[in-house]
């Protein structure tokens, strides 16, 4: 094939492929979760050691599972709420989401997405034994006005694992276990980004009469059997979610007939320039 058609053959896959796999580039935050590899200690003084996760009871889902559930389930909690074009009750506009990314880390390492500004939750067992499930400093990553009080690259909570340990009796299967703990990273999150423990049950699009961000200990008293469930935030938190956080466009997801429409347009074009050539 000649390089004109070559050429030919690549500016129509450009403009085919223009607004089909537009990828959402990077923004201004992203919150680490860091399986710590090691002894890690936070802002705070919180020191965590790494976890396995062996004694937990998984049954479906090894380490780097574990790793990418709670993720997945994170990036639930903040990036798929309902908008209020499905739910009437939520604060969210159609088309936006949290303008927060996610990301997984084994050691302090930066996001790969190319976010200039992250923070680092770190997930191990408490070095020494805390007696709560984890912390988080108030309001240090996004106040209400959306602006960071802690240095760049900080780790600000812990979310222990030993102490969550604790509780997987109430878990029959890998969801609910995940639920736990996924539950408590999401929730000490919160707390960073300006989020209090609610006095009550609050209103929320959840398995839950509880929130996220929901304590079992005064004021919410929450029953501790609660905490496998998949909870959500409620309404009133996630709109102080979106005053401190911002949103942004939702990316657009390629509709697979997109896909297909460029596999077509391409495979014409090459037909053409293929009998153009045997023309000459």
């Amino acid at each position: 094939m000649k390089l004109q058609s070559k050429r030919s053959l690549l500016t129509a896959a450009m403009v085919l492929g223009l607004g089909v796999a537009a990828v959402q580039s990077a923004q201004a935050l992203t919150i680490v979760l860091d399986f710590v590899p090691g002894a890690t200690t936070d802002i705070n003084g919180v020191g965590t050691l790494s976890e396995s996760f062996a004694s937990w009871g998984f049954t479906g889902l090894d380490l780097a599972g574990v790793r990418a559930a709670t993720l997945t389930a994170v990036n639930k909690d903040y990036l798929q709420y309902p908008t209020f074009g499905s739910n009437a009750l939520s604060p969210l506009p159609n088309g936006k989401e949290l303008n927060i990314n996610f990301s997984l880390s084994n050691g302090l390492t930066g996001p790969g997405n190319g976010d200039s500004e992250w923070y680092y939750m770190a997930i191990g067992d408490a070095n020494p034994n805390q007696g709560f499930l984890g912390q988080a400093c108030l309001s240090c990553v996004r106040n209400s006005s959306g602006v960071a009080s802690v240095a760049n690259g900080s780790i600000f909570g812990s979310t222990l694992t030993d102490s969550i340990s604790g509780l997987l009796g109430l878990a029959s299967n890998d969801t609910q276990r995940i639920n736990l703990l996924a539950g408590t990273v999401a929730h000490e999150i919160g707390h960073s980004l300006t989020l209090l423990h609610p006095t009550s049950a609050l209103a929320n699009p959840g398995d839950s009469l509880y929130s996220v961000m929901a304590t079992g200990a005064s004021p919410t008293s929450m029953p501790n059997a609660e905490r496998v469930k998949d909870r959500a935030f409620a309404y009133s938190e996630f709109s102080s979610l979106i005053q401190s956080v911002g949103l942004r466009n939702v990316s657009a997801v390629p509709e697979p007939s997109s896909y297909l429409m460029l596999a077509l347009g391409l495979a014409v074009l090459a037909l053409r320039s293929r009998k153009a050539g045997q023309a000459r």
